[in-house]
Formats: structure tokens, sequence, C-alpha cells
């Protein structure tokens, strides 16, 4: 089971916006490492991973908003 918290006061909110920017940036980052890594790409994976970089991107907005006091973040 995972739970997912959100900042509790406004002292932790810069903390926690930087791990949501951390943990996106390290999920990009795995998206371009499977994109430059030696060997072919076939087209289906490329899109694979592109769909891949959308899902993340959303996620990570929804729950920068939710921390921002906008809407409860999707699973």
């Amino acid at each position: 089971m995972t739970l997912e918290a959100g900042p509790v006061v406004e002292a932790d909110l810069s903390a926690y916006v930087l791990t949501l920017l951390d943990d996106h940036l390290a999920a990009m980052r795995e998206i371009r490492n499977r994109l430059t890594a030696p060997g072919r790409v076939s087209p289906g994976d490329r899109r694979i991973l592109a769909l891949e970089s959308i899902a993340i991107a959303e996620r990570y907005a929804d729950r920068m908003t939710s921390a921002l006091g906008g809407r409860t973040p999707m699973p």
C-alpha cells in the first residue's frame, strides 16, 4: 500500500515541491535514457515512451496543482 501525502504546513511546501520536481526529472531522465540507449529503438517503442512521458507530465501537473491548493491529485 502506498500513501501519498501533501505538505502539512506552509513551511513544508518548498521541500514538497522540490521533491515533486526531483521525482519528475528522474522519471523524464529515465525516458530519455531509454530513448538514447545503445541499439535501435523501434517506432512502436518510441510511441510507448512518448505516451509514458505524457502520463508522467500529467501526474506531475496534478500533484503540483494539488500542492498549490488546487484539485486533489489523481492516483
